[in-house]
């Protein structure tokens, strides 16, 4: 089935709205995308930051309290100083001794545990640095994160304090953050595709309205007006629209005007008159041509079809090779004419001028 203009301006608005749209949702969904694949991992990394951090402020308060009591100086009961603090604080305290032993802890007896000396947290505050690191507790069966600090005595380190917490309530945290980020990331999603349906739908409309214009005006229609109740550039552009096709309807009129002018001028004319191309066809003519000629309808035919004269032909060739005007007497049928050729500055073209002779000049005979 064929398509007709209407059908193909109307298949460029759809595409013309779909491709708009279709860019602006997919910037849309590359960011929400984006904010949901990175957004989690980034909240996760400053969430454990942040709880690292309190651990290890929370470790180096207690520091001060817990050295006295590997150095044999410590009063009270060092058990139940941790066990105070870690209450207070939600936090388990562990009290390592250089050895690896654990000498106190805030929920577990310190007898009934094993030697921490090749944990990896411990192993490194024996050795000056401070460690975090989260992995599943063998005691508790639980991930758990852990912040571990040297205790040093005299510049000499005398033991590690740990400090841990469950890693299950900072999951269901996260989590719940997870599906908040989630719903907003989905309503913000929804409501930019819709915005962004709407602004396509304002960019799409007057860029509708100018195509169905231009066609209008491609096919002779200088009516036509864009409107002009729209703001910015959109207005601008419809104004210099409107005023091109009221110019192009100015220009059109007095071409058209003109053109019955040189008709009526032709017609008034009585010797035969017409305009040929570089191809030598006729472009335009009299009636008084047609009539010399003998042919109603020369328009756009060769002059040797229209005019059966050879010695008219070469005349026209010799004007065209010499680029000179020419005056000659040719024969055309029984009919002795004056015919004239000038060439024109520009296009190639000729007008060519014939004027029947033979009632002042018998014709020649062969």
């Amino acid at each position: 089935m064929k398509r007709g203009p209407g059908g193909r301006v109307r298949g460029m608005r759809k595409t013309l709205f779909i491709r708009i749209f279709l860019g602006h949702a997919a910037v849309i969904v590359l960011l929400a995308a984006a904010v949901t694949l990175f957004a989690p991992p980034a909240m996760r990394k400053h969430h454990v930051e942040e709880r690292a951090a309190d651990l290890e402020h929370l470790a180096l308060l207690l520091e001060s309290q817990v050295v006295p009591y590997l150095t044999g100086t410590g009063p009270g009961d060092l058990a139940g100083l941790v066990a105070a603090f870690g209450h207070k604080t939600g936090t388990r305290i562990t009290v390592i001794d250089a050895a690896g032993d654990v000498l106190a802890d805030s929920e577990k007896e310190a007898r009934d545990m094993e030697n921490h000396l090749y944990r990896p947290e411990i192993q490194a505050s024996l050795q000056g640095e401070k460690r975090m690191s989260i992995r599943p507790s063998s005691t508790l069966g639980a991930n758990m994160m852990y912040m571990s600090i040297p205790l040093r005595a005299e510049g000499k380190v005398v033991g590690a304090l740990r400090l841990s917490q469950f890693m299950k309530d900072f999951e269901t945290l996260m989590d719940l953050l997870r599906t908040d980020l989630l719903k907003v990331v989905g309503a913000v999603t929804l409501v930019a595709l819709i915005l962004a349906f709407f602004l396509t739908r304002s960019v799409a409309s007057p860029v509708r309205e100018v195509i169905d214009a231009s066609t209008r005006v491609s096919a002779g229609d200088f009516d036509v007006a864009v409107s002009t109740r729209r703001s910015g550039e959109f207005r601008d552009f419809a104004r210099g629209f409107n005023a091109m096709t009221l110019k192009l309807k100015d220009m059109f009129g007095e071409i058209r005007v003109q053109n019955e002018e040189i008709g009526s001028i032709l017609a008034s004319i009585r010797e035969g008159i017409c305009v040929l191309d570089k191809d030598t066809r006729i472009v335009l003519c009299n009636a008084g041509f047609r009539r010399i000629a003998h042919n109603d309808a020369p328009e756009g035919r060769y002059l040797w079809e229209a005019v059966r004269s050879s010695a008219l032909a070469e005349v026209v060739r010799k004007v065209r090779e010499s680029g000179a005007e020419t005056n000659r007497e040719v024969a055309i049928g029984e009919h002795n004419v004056l015919c004239s050729v000038v060439p024109l500055a520009e296009g190639g073209r000729l007008v060519l001028t014939i004027r029947d002779i033979s009632e002042f000049r018998a014709p020649e005979k062969p």
